[in-house]
Order: structure tokens, then sequence, then C-alpha cells
């Protein structure tokens, strides 16, 4: 009798436990989901500011002609791109660690996708003094090449940002069998091997000496790795440099893939339409783009973008604002493609650093003008005559939907 009632008792002490962990399971669970929340609109209303400052310094640059103020707006850029780190790393870990990222995998034309990445680096790597060297191979590899590109992008800018002046960065690929090596090499300052295994743990910080940050750039680079199944490895030694490395698997060239000799791409008398509901982003984003010698339209709506298709006007190319919902925004480009042709290049700004889009190419914000420059001026190479007059793309959007990511320096 009393050992019935003591099993009875803890089979209720054991239930009462259960329920308990149960309740504070789902506590977790929800705070998980409004810390995401929380991220995820702060990252944006962050974003916005911080993107449209970005511009108006890039306009301001090129009317001071004072050297010491030329220095002071290099520090003011400096400021602007480390908080930008810290917030694209901040979301990122938390969206990789809470699973709502997911990889979506497709036939991934590489070489596009390395000469599209290190163009974007060129002018970085010019300006400290470092040749960057790519080494492409023809062909296709199955990965998701949203993803894919952020892994490149920020092993790239961990070889740059450690590389000396005078130094090289090298971005090749080589055949292995039913594989394809992709190697990211430098010869800057070298990781010592005892600190190789834990380099991609989160707040890991090697080098004191440099700008500081979270030390999340290579804890997000493993999970993604991870997460595609593309095995990262790591050859180094003090002083010798770095060589990180994936092996990805070939995929064959899909049907609708066709290449053409692309023609060089210019900006001047380009047409452009603009869509955002911000008026402050407008103004900086038009500012900017007409002292690059384009033509353009702004718009505020859909509605807006309308009236100017029914009075005639055409464009080039079109750069519409995420605004946070993606109808919208999908609208302005599905209108403007059935007026003037499925084949119209659209270019998204996101506050969405994983964002995945088969319509448009996407540039994460706050935008450098750089880069922004460099997209627009890849679109322009893949086309021998104006975008306006529909010609079709030569490299369909759907392969090359890449988000244009956040350069999130640094070996930490």
């Amino acid at each position: 009798m009393i050992e019935r009632q003591e099993r009875a008792l803890v089979r209720r002490r054991t239930d009462g436990a259960l329920l308990e962990l149960r309740e504070e399971k789902a506590q977790a669970e929800r705070a998980n989901h409004e810390k995401s929340r929380f991220l995820a609109v702060a990252s944006h209303d962050l974003r916005q500011p911080i993107h449209a400052l970005g511009l108006y310094i890039d306009e301001l640059r090129r009317k001071i002609l004072d050297q010491e103020q030329q220095q002071l707006l290099g520090k003011v850029e400096h400021s602007i791109d480390s908080i930008t780190r810290l917030i694209n790393a901040l979301l990122d870990i938390s969206r990789l660690d809470a699973g709502v990222v997911s990889a979506q995998k497709q036939p991934c034309h590489l070489s596009e996708l390395l000469e599209r990445i290190a163009a974007g680096f060129q002018q970085e790597a010019a300006c400290r003094n470092i040749r960057l060297v790519v080494h492409p191979i023809e062909g296709y590899v199955n990965s998701d090449p949203v993803l894919l590109e952020r892994i490149i992008t920020n092993l790239l800018s961990n070889a740059l940002r450690y590389t000396p002046e005078h130094g090289t960065v090298l971005l090749a690929c080589r055949l292995r069998g039913r594989q394809i090596l992709l190697e990211i090499r430098d010869n800057g300052i070298g990781i010592e091997k005892v600190f190789q295994s834990k380099i991609f743990r989160e707040f890991i910080q090697l080098n004191q000496n440099t700008e500081q940050g979270l030390g999340l750039g290579l804890a997000i680079v493993k999970r993604l790795a991870d997460l595609l199944g593309h095995p990262l490895m790591l050859r180094s030694a003090r002083n010798r440099g770095a060589n990180f490395s994936m092996l990805l698997e070939r995929a064959s060239r899909p049907e609708q893939a066709g290449l053409a000799e692309p023609a060089p791409g210019h900006l001047n008398g380009m047409r452009l339409l603009i869509v955002d509901h911000d008026a402050q982003m407008l103004a900086s984003t038009g500012m900017m783009l007409k002292a690059w010698g384009c033509e353009v339209t702004a718009a505020s709506s859909l509605k807006a973008v309308q009236r100017h298709l029914m009075a005639g006007l055409r464009w080039d190319l079109v750069i519409s604002d995420d605004q946070g919902k993606g109808a919208g925004r999908l609208n302005v480009i599905q209108t403007v493609r059935r007026y003037q042709g499925e084949s119209t290049p659209c270019i998204r700004i996101s506050t969405d650093s994983l964002a995945q889009d088969e319509d448009a190419l996407v540039l994460l914000k706050p935008v450098k003008p750089a880069k922004l420059r460099s997209l627009i001026q890849f679109c322009c190479s893949r086309h021998e005559q104006p975008l306006a007059k529909s010609r079709p793309l030569v490299v369909p959007l759907s392969e090359v939907r890449p988000v244009a990511p956040c350069l999130m320096k640094g070996r930490d």
C-alpha cells in the first residue's frame, strides 16, 4: 500500500515536471518568435535612414573638394559601414539559429556568380592596392544562389580585410571529379593552427588590432555552408595567408540557359524607374542616379507607375523598394513587364539579407552606391541594345537572382 502511494506520488511529480517543461518550452518558442520579429522590424527601421544617409554622402563627396573635409567624410562613411555590419550580423545569426532559413537548391551558373561578386570588390581592392584575381570554371553547381553568394562574399571580404597593401587575393575553382573545389586565398596575416578550430564560433575575434565587430561573420558562413551541405575547409599558417575552400556538387546546364557575349555597359542616357514610398529615399536615389547621367522617373506608388506607363514612358531598368511587403513590389514589376516586355530587368532593394526573388535582382539596404552602380552596369552589359527595346535577357532572371549582400567584413 505504501509502495503504491509512493509510485503515485512520483508519477504526479513527474507529470507536473513535464507540464512545467512543456510550458517553459512554449514560452521559449514564443520569446524566440518575438525576438525574430523584433529584429526584423528594427532592422528595417534602422536600415532605411542609413540607406538614405549613404546615398547623400556619395553625392556630398562629389561636391566637396577640400581634402580635410573629404577625410572627415571618409570617417563618417566608415562608421556607417560598421553599423551596417553589426545590424546584418545580428539579424542573420538570429534567423539561422531560429531555423527560418531554408535552402532552395538549383543549378547555379558558377562563372557568372563569381564574376559578379568580384566586380563588386574591384574598387575596394584597387583603393587598397590589392590584386584581386578570379579564375572561374564555366559550368553549373547545385546550390542556392542566394546563400552561396553570401558565403563567397563574406569570405572574399574577409580575405581583402586581412591582406596587406600590394598583396593578392585569389578567387578560383578547380575540378574534382563530379565536384568543383571553390577557393578563396590570400597572402595576409594568416591564422595560427591552435585557433583554427575556434574561428567559426560566435564572438571569436583573433586580431584585436583591426576594426571591431561582434565576431559573427565566419559563424554565419559555417551555418550557411552546413545548411547547403557544402563542406567548408581551412588551410592557414601565421603570416602565410589563409585558404578557405568549399566542395560544390556539379550540376547539368538548364535547358533555358543560353549565354551570349556581353556588350560593354554604360549609364549615360539610361532610362530608370525608381519606386519607393519614402520621399526621402526617392530624392536621394534620384539625385545620385542623375549625377551618373541617367534619366530618372520617380514614383511613390503603383498608381503613379501606371500613370507614367499610360503617358507612354518606358524604361531600361526598374529599381523598386521592398517596402516591407512583397505584393506592391511584385505588382510594380509585373505591371512594367506587361507593358514593355517580360525581359525588362528589375532590381529590388530589400531589408532582408537572405531574401530570394525570382522576379528581380536583389540588393540589401543600406545600399552602397558602388554596389548599385556595379549591378546596373551588370544589367547593361547583358544587352546589345537599350533594355526598354524588350530584348531578352542573355542570362535569365530565374538563373541570376542574387542578393547582393551587405559586406560583413572581418575574420570574426
